[in-house]
């Protein structure tokens, strides 16, 4: 057995702790638990905010994500599932079937039957030829006649005030100034009235034919800024534009539209601006509606436009076009200086005048 050489007798060991450590003895042990602990702290201190420094501090160097597209999208598995479909297609469509051509050995031994008698009477038609309508309206009234006769075409039929014609470029414009509601007023043709005609030709057209709307006094308003196609859709806004937007105070609001320079300066307005307008549309047919007093305030403010200058403008206009815009004209109580001119406007464009 080996013995300690050091022996610890336990009561001395327990008398030693029951004894008050000195001072000295109390720092000291104090020291010795304390500094692993100052350095545990020191040291995580030191992770700590040199992760703070990497993490916070060090910039990083990837950019902003961004959204790029091409121009064009090729999307070539459309493209194959198309040419996948199309030979299933082939592959399962029957062949056309092939006839048999008859042949005749020789003739039949039997003849026809004679004919039976019928009784000789003279034939009344139901309609006499002055009561049938001329070979060249047929198409129209006919169901599939007509329907074919319009199919790639299009070409309208156009009716308003009375006035006919057809178009696949159609505009409006409407003079909405004091003078000429008092006027179509008197002559029997109320605003509702306007507005009931302008529906029924908005109403007709086919979607294959484009169209506009304006209204205008000194300054003009357009239901689109550029010719539209006459879809359902696009009919119906017309006539909700004709009955909330169709104006009848007589002057013109602020917010509706002149020509004007790059600067803001005014240069037109009136007739000759909306015909600026109009005739940038490349119509073939367009319906004016006024008294032929059309006022403008530039160059000079409050003046009369003059005819023969809107003779030429339109003339200038006119040049510019495919073919020649036909104009026609429902005037009321036009004075007979203003309708000579505009009626000669409208003569040179193959237009109809009509005055109430």
């Amino acid at each position: 057995m080996i013995k300690n050489p050091n022996p610890i007798d336990l009561r001395e060991m327990k008398r030693r702790d029951d004894e008050p450590l000195s001072l000295e003895a109390w720092r000291g042990k104090r020291m010795r638990i304390g500094r692993p602990l100052m350095w545990a702290l020191a040291v995580q201190a030191g992770v700590l905010m040199l992760t703070v420094f990497v993490v916070v501090f060090i910039p990083t160097e990837r950019k902003d994500p961004e959204f790029v597209a091409h121009k064009t999208i090729y999307l070539p598995q459309r493209e194959i599932e198309h040419q996948v479909a199309l030979s299933a297609f082939e592959q399962v469509a029957s062949p056309s079937l092939v006839m048999e051509r008859i042949t005749v050995d020789g003739l039949s031994d039997h003849g026809l039957p004679d004919l039976p008698s019928v009784p000789d009477q003279a034939f009344q038609p139901m309609m006499t030829p002055d009561m049938l309508p001329p070979s060249s309206q047929l198409p129209g009234i006919s169901g599939l006649a007509g329907m074919a006769a319009s199919l790639g075409k299009g070409a309208s039929n156009l009716s308003f005030f009375g006035v006919s014609d057809q178009g696949e470029r159609v505009v409006i414009a409407f003079d909405v100034s004091q003078s000429v509601i008092d006027k179509a007023s008197r002559s029997g043709v109320p605003v509702d009235k306007i507005k009931e005609e302008a529906a029924r030709l908005i109403d007709s057209l086919n979607a294959h034919t484009t169209f506009s709307v304006v209204q205008f006094i000194r300054r003009y308003e357009v239901f689109s800024p550029e010719m539209i196609p006459a879809t359902v859709s696009h009919k119906k806004k017309a006539l909700d534009w004709l009955d909330h937007s169709f104006y009848t105070r007589g002057v013109s609001p602020a917010s509706w539209k002149r020509m004007e320079s790059d600067t803001g300066k005014p240069l037109m307005d009136g007739i000759q601006a909306v015909m600026e307008e109009v005739f940038a549309w490349e119509p073939d047919v367009i319906f004016i509606l006024s008294d032929g007093g059309f006022g403008r305030n530039f160059p000079k403010r409050c003046s009369e436009v003059d005819l023969n200058e809107l003779d030429r403008d339109v003339e200038r206009l006119q040049s510019n076009l495919p073919s020649k815009a036909r104009i026609h004209f429902i005037g009321f109580e036009m004075k007979p200086n203003r309708q000579a001119g505009v009626q000669s406007i409208v003569r040179k464009s193959g237009g109809t005048f009509k005055s109430f």
